[in-house]
């Protein structure tokens, strides 16, 4: 295993300071979103942050990549090669980031169809905001794969203590960890699918609100219901295929019983009520109603979202 060659790639990505450049230009969004003076150039500072952002994910695909060609699975047994570690690109600090990248695209398709000039500027300064809250919290560049790096130093110091029983060990939770996590195929589609619909989500949830604010007006009722219909849509094959995962992860576990499960559930459950309820529209007072389910409907998103961090079950982290 070339540790060295990771540790060096890890320091580049840390040294880059590329997050001061997004922060930048996020800022950039904020004040052309907001000003008259710079209404007229809103679409390319935009279109910079949304760059800014992809430019970022591929420094991180290269570091990924880095992993993936220095970090070997070696049993200590026979020294032989078992396997590689492919981690996804949107684990740890990084699942916010690749939120943020689609809610950047998403934004900009908004702003490309000009459908409301208004709603358009403060999806701009909502993008912006989760950007920020991405970079303050949840910094992939800063402190790249916090939990995945002390695996690995933690495996590796065990291949160099020299103890047959240590070395087992570790290399038996090791392996175990990435066949069925980080190499998993279900990863790889899982919570990528979550994650963009969590994005589409996102702007349905701003047109709801606007629903309620401006009564009447169709285009937000438009906007709400295509981005609720393809985060719906998202959402339901996402949550699909979760499940042949959690027969084969969590085989003799009550799983059915998590938190983030049944949370997900009813998640859906409100989307689907807030799509039928969209069919009857011109009814006396359903837009209200349509227009609440939506905003309750993300009320639940970010509740299953922070669950995961905060009550205990298969999916916690902390």
């Amino acid at each position: 295993m070339d540790i060295a060659t990771y540790l060096q790639a890890r320091e580049f990505l840390q040294g880059l300071d590329l997050y001061l450049l997004i922060l930048l230009v996020t800022l950039a969004t904020v004040l052309a979103a907001l000003s008259v003076a710079g209404s007229a150039h809103a679409g390319r500072v935009l279109i910079a942050t949304v760059a800014s952002l992809l430019l970022g994910f591929a420094v991180l695909v290269w570091f990924h990549y880095q992993i993936y060609t220095s970090v070997q699975i070696i049993n200590p047994s026979n020294a032989l090669v078992v396997g590689k570690l492919t981690a996804p690109l949107w684990i740890e600090s990084e699942k916010l980031y690749f939120w943020a990248i689609f809610l950047g695209l998403f934004t900009y398709f908004v702003y490309r169809r000009a459908e409301n000039k208004t709603f358009s500027c403060w999806l701009n300064v909502v993008f912006a905001g989760f950007v920020y809250l991405t970079m303050l919290t949840s910094n992939p560049f800063t402190e790249p794969l916090p939990g995945l790096h002390g695996e690995i130093m933690n495996y590796q110091m065990a291949m160099n203590s020299g103890d047959p029983a240590t070395q087992m060990r570790f290399f038996q939770m090791f392996y175990g960890k990435v066949v069925y996590f980080y190499n998993s195929t279900y990863m790889w589609i899982h919570p990528p699918l979550l994650f963009i619909s969590y994005a589409a989500l996102i702007v349905s949830f701003l047109a709801s609100v606007f629903m309620l604010i401006k009564r009447g007006e169709t285009a937000f009722d438009n906007i709400a219901y295509r981005y609720a219909r393809l985060g719906y849509t998202l959402l339901t094959f996402g949550m699909l295929v979760s499940y042949p995962w959690a027969l084969k992860a969590w085989p003799n576990e009550p799983w059915w019983w998590s938190p983030k499960v049944n949370m997900s559930i009813l998640m859906w459950m409100l989307y689907t009520a807030y799509l039928h309820s969209r069919l009857h529209l011109q009814r006396r007072g359903m837009w209200a109603v349509t227009a609440s389910l939506g905003v309750l409907c993300f009320v639940a998103l970010v509740l299953t979202y922070i669950t995961t961090y905060l009550i205990p079950g298969v999916h916690s982290y902390g």
